[in-house]
């Protein structure tokens, strides 16, 4: 009896790891002009580019190419992301594609990526290592600092998301998932397929010394209760940086309420974050965790500054992890000379009837409350 044939292998060149890094730091702007794409300068816009089809001789331009390399030739009715593009126009599978972007530099980190040249034989269970080589001035920063700030990325992973239940169960509207960058990312190669993205973002000096907003990570959080929570790309540093930092900067409501609040507001996790912001506020940043390093600290200094208070109100969550580390949080943004309160969550917030009010046991983080309740508590003093 004849066996069935197997289906042949593809050559890997490179890792799945390093085929989804190279995605995620993609300079679409600098391959589009590296294979030579016959731009229509007048129907495109910054980030928004129409060429003439690569696939065939045409007057009108039809192929369109987005954030992230996303493509759709509508001649051709065939469309998707750049290692898409590399194979259809060279022939190859989706791991040479990924290695030709390398050898381009069409990454947009400012670090390279950098392979493991040791193959990867079938079976086993050796796997290729994705190492982050830098210049050596880079280098020789990383020496003076052992946590180097993140680099801005080009890659915007909100194009390939989208508004999700899950988002919505939290009461956080499509409008507040737009600014903050939150979406469910339904497709793709990437490690946070199937996760509710938070984009990382902050506010960095221009050409002109204006600040814009500019995209360091993205980071994904399951749907449902599995593990791990969270995801975060890597070589990401979140030490390094505040959830929602960027609001503090570019939005002057920012600096009206935390004057009028006395402080900046602390909390652990996105969600706290986008909860509150629904409900209005702008003076509110997250950690990624219940514990503020240096660096963090350093930024929560820095804001007060630029927003005129010395306060900080941390509200961590409500479980023995969150007043451990509120505590240890404490310490660390009063070493740089900020006044640092912690929010009781036992504390009666109201009287009824003569009687004292409690937040319920239900509510164990800023994000169970509902917008109209933190509405309420920022009104009354207590947040």
């Amino acid at each position: 009896m004849t066996q069935p044939k197997s289906a042949p292998s593809l050559k890997r060149s490179i890792t799945d790891e390093v085929l989804d890094q190279v995605r995620l730091n993609l300079d679409w702007q600098a391959m589009f002009v590296g294979l030579g794409l016959r731009k229509c300068e007048k129907r495109s816009k910054p980030n928004d580019w129409w060429a003439y089809s690569p696939f065939h001789d045409e007057k009108t331009p039809s192929f369109h190419m987005g954030p992230g390399g996303i493509w759709y030739d509508f001649s051709a009715h065939e469309g998707g992301g750049a290692i898409e593009l590399i194979q259809k126009l060279e022939g190859c599978n989706c791991y040479e594609a990924g290695e030709r972007i390398l050898e381009s530099g069409w990454n947009g980190s400012a670090v390279a990526l950098a392979i493991n040249s040791t193959a990867v034989e079938a079976g086993s269970s050796k796997q290729s290592v994705i190492a982050r080589q830098s210049t050596s001035q880079a280098v020789e920063t990383a020496v003076k600092r052992p946590k180097p700030k993140n680099e801005a990325i080009r890659q915007d992973l909100m194009p390939l998301c989208q508004y999700h239940e899950a988002i919505a169960a939290r009461g956080v509207s499509e409008e507040t998932a737009t600014m903050l960058g939150i979406g469910y990312l339904p497709q793709g190669r990437s490690q946070l397929k199937g996760r509710i993205v938070f984009q990382i973002a902050d506010a960095r000096s221009g050409p002109d010394d204006a600040l814009d907003r500019v995209i360091l990570s993205h980071i994904g959080r399951a749907v449902a209760d599995a593990e791990p929570k969270y995801l975060f790309y890597e070589g990401f540093h979140k030490s390094a940086e505040l959830y929602a930092q960027e609001l503090i900067w570019l939005h002057d409501e920012a600096a009206e309420q935390a004057q009028a609040c006395g402080h900046i507001l602390l909390t652990e996790g996105p969600f706290d974050v986008a909860v509150a912001v629904e409900a209005g506020l702008r003076n509110v940043v997250a950690s990624f965790g219940s514990s503020v390093s240096k660096a963090q600290a350093g930024k929560l200094k820095a804001m007060g500054d630029h927003l005129g208070v010395e306060a900080v109100l941390i509200a961590f969550d409500r479980d023995a992890a969150g007043k451990a580390g509120a505590t240890k949080a404490k310490k660390a943004i009063g070493q740089v000379g900020l006044k640092a309160k912690i929010f009781d969550w036992t504390a009666a917030i109201a009287t009824s009837s003569g009687h004292a009010v409690y937040l319920p046991p239900s509510i164990q983080d800023v994000a169970d409350f509902k917008p109209e309740q933190i509405d309420w508590l920022r009104r009354n003093g207590k947040l």
